[in-house]
């Protein structure tokens, strides 16, 4: 056959190669070949099969005999068909393909006979695509001007002159010298075992080959091939050979790469059957490398005072998962794996975190597919994108929200702190232990906390910081309810409501606090389960629209079963509070906290609602919710801690004031002749009226 490229032109004699060299009369029309190969210098060597080569075997002398080609339409049974213009037409459509077999040679040839071959020459050519060997008259690919011919050493300027009754000549036994003219490159070519030619004569239509590697080529690439076909003398169509383009991987990739030069998008073309190798890349990257043959681990080196022709290399393709050579083909890999992971949605983008790149955001994909079945191609193109992080989700030193929150923060800490100080400092005065000072101490305590626990927003959206606050938050709202629900409810127990007296009873302080363990025990198993279940952890969200695309990190659950179970029990806790505030209505004025408990559990309740009604009616950023969340904590602790506190403190002002300077008052003794007040602390119970007085003397 005959081809051309901007680069060269290739050339081989009619005929077929795999003669024995012991075969006398063969060889009177074959040794003109025999002589005409080249070695990588250009010395002239025998044109010889080596072991594992392929040649072609005719089943005749002459390759004349026919058989039906492999396509299904060939092999139908005609002779089947009800009709006879059915028949007609299924044998119209029947190809038919030369009887040859391929052969190879094998391993032990150095014992048998040798055989010889009809070499593949590859030349120089000149402007029009003529081969020469002139010198300043080679055209060569991507090269302004011309140059000169040299074999494959790079040194060696081409000068051949073989005569003989080449076909080439013209035929009828004419003899010229310029057949191998130009040519700088020979070696045991026949296209009938290459894949394309294969894959052609078995489908006998129009198709794409799968990429291989180029004979004779350090490239790879695929081929379009189309069959021909002539007609004998009985009128059969006759598969006479193929019609082929080549289309080299790097072309592609070249091609990319021009269109996407300057642009941050990375194209990649990726096989869809498996081991999915790539094809080409914006990159420039088309998956293949240059391997020693008996190592396919160890690169082929490149050192031009290696002789090459000394050594076995050969290209080999890599899967695009096993790419990672330089920074993008980590980049390319990574994202196909995601998408693979995630089936290759095609209705949204997906994103991929490469931690171990320069670059602070994500890199956002989306896969098309690219398949005609009809001549076997099915690909899958990536489009890839970097896309900065933005930053309104989290709240990060030196940004306003952080001061915002700092603030918040603060104040509430600062008021919570100086109340509970306050009130501790005043725990011996009769009002203060009236409100069972050691578990509303410990409610102050949990509001502290609970202003502390929003200092936990400040910081990236990783999974560690998002589970985190997931923990924190929940944990130190249910902390600081617990005590408050419990001491309620003792003193609802012992003091009964109104003037009804319960008999005498005691509830001690410890008692009281394991009363306090199975709420805060439930909130904890609930974060448990779902630390395992559906934690709280970062997750990467693409938006686009017609013209932009960004990128957010935020932290958020797989499903709604967290929000539903915690409204349900931390609903449930408020419900809880607000009974017992019912409960206690009537209760000694001096001891009960109805009021107070029910403002704090409407402002729970109110301020839950707000910022329920905002997370999901409103699109905010999740720092602006944090914000929301903390300013609703600010106002829910501080309004309760002074309603629990600056009463009492109040009260006990007013009675110090009207006491003038009495040990006690006679209206706070009549209130409190029933509670026993000892110096043990751990008890309260109801009569010895007689030891109280005494103990408040």
């Amino acid at each position: 056959g005959v081809g051309h490229s901007p680069r060269f032109a290739d050339y081989r004699e009619p005929g077929e190669s795999g003669y024995r060299l012991d075969d006398e009369e063969r060889m009177e029309g074959m040794q003109k070949h025999l002589d005409s190969c080249v070695d990588y210098s250009g010395s002239k060597v025998p044109c010889v099969l080596k072991p594992g080569e392929n040649y072609i075997e005719c089943i005749d002398d002459d390759c004349t005999s026919l058989q039906k080609c492999p396509d299904e339409e060939s092999q139908r049974a005609c002779w089947d068909l009800p009709t006879e213009e059915e028949r007609s037409y299924c044998e119209s459509k029947i190809k038919w393909c030369t009887l040859y077999v391929t052969k190879t040679v094998p391993a032990n040839y150095e014992e048998g006979p040798k055989r010889g071959y009809i070499p593949y020459t590859i030349y120089c050519v000149d402007t029009t695509g003529i081969p020469t060997q002139t010198p300043g008259q080679n055209s060569e690919s991507g090269q302004d001007g011309l140059g000169n011919c040299y074999h494959e050493d790079g040194v060696t300027p081409v000068n051949r002159y073989v005569s003989g009754d080449f076909a080439y000549c013209g035929g009828n036994g004419a003899i010229c010298n310029n057949t191998f003219s130009g040519g700088f490159s020979s070696s045991n070519y026949d296209p009938r075992y290459r894949p394309w030619y294969i894959g052609t004569k078995q489908k006998q239509k129009p198709n794409w080959s799968a990429p291989y590697e180029f004979y004779n080529s350090p490239e790879m690439g695929i081929t379009y091939s189309h069959p021909i076909y002539t007609f004998d003398g009985e009128g059969r169509e006759v598969f006479a050979g193929v019609l082929a383009s080549d289309y080299a991987l790097n072309g592609i990739a070249s091609y990319l790469t021009q269109n996407y030069e300057g642009s941050d998008t990375i194209i990649a073309i990726v096989e869809e059957a498996e081991p999915n190798y790539i094809l080409a890349s914006s990159t420039g990257s088309t998956g293949v490398k240059r391997v020693l043959d008996d190592d396919t681990t160890q690169p082929c080196p490149d050192d031009i005072e290696i002789d090459q022709s000394a050594l076995s290399c050969k290209f080999v393709r890599i899967p695009v998962a096993e790419m990672n050579d330089n920074t993008m083909e980590e980049v390319i890999s990574t994202t196909y794996l995601k998408q693979r992971e995630r089936n290759f949605p095609q209705s949204e983008l997906v994103s991929v975190r490469i931690d171990n790149i320069d670059f602070d955001g994500v890199y956002a994909s989306q896969t098309i597919p690219f398949t005609t079945p009809e001549i076997g191609i099915s690909w899958r193109i990536m489009i890839i994108s970097p896309v900065p992080v933005r930053a309104e989700d989290t709240i990060m030193p030196g940004d306003v929200t952080f001061a915002l929150l700092l603030a918040i923060t603060s104040v509430g800490f600062a008021v919570c702190s100086s109340l509970l100080i306050l009130f501790m400092k005043n725990r011996r005065e009769k009002e203060i232990i009236a409100s069972d000072w050691r578990f509303t101490g410990t409610f102050l305590t949990g509001c502290v906390l609970l202003n502390l626990a929003c200092l936990f927003m400040i910081g990236p959206n990783t999974d560690a910081f998002c589970l985190t606050r997931m923990w924190v938050i929940h944990f130190c709202f249910v902390f600081a309810l617990a005590p408050l629900f419990v001491k309620t409810y003792r003193l609802y127990k012992l003091l009964g409501v109104g003037y009804v007296i319960p008999r005498r009873q005691t509830i001690s302080n410890a008692r009281t606090a394991l009363m306090a363990v199975p709420f805060v025990a439930v909130e904890v198993v609930i974060l448990l389960i779902f630390t395992f279940v559906d934690p709280n952890r970062m997750e990467d969200v693409m938006e686009y629209n017609e013209s932009t695309m960004t990128h957010r990190v935020i932290c958020s659950y797989d499903t709604w079963a967290f929000f539903i179970v915690q409204v349900i029990y931390q609903g449930g806790l408020v419900l809880i509070g607000c009974l017992l505030a019912y409960k206690t209505i009537n209760m000694q004025k001096e001891y009960r906290d109805n009021q107070q408990l029910i403002l704090t559990m409407y402002n729970v309740a109110l301020v839950g609602s707000i910022i329920l009604v905002i997370a999901n009616a409103v699109e905010v950023y999740q720092s602006t919710m944090r914000l929301i969340v903390s300013a609703g904590v600010l106002w829910v602790t501080t309004s309760s801690c002074c309603v629990f506190v600056l009463p009492k403190l109040a009260q006990i002002r007013s009675r110090k004031a009207n006491a003038g300077g009495e040990r006690r008052s006679s209206q706070i003794s009549q209130s409190i002749n029933n509670i026993d007040y000892s110096h043990r602390d751990d008890v309260i119970g109801v009569g010895a009226r007689s030891h109280l007085d005494s103990e408040l003397n």
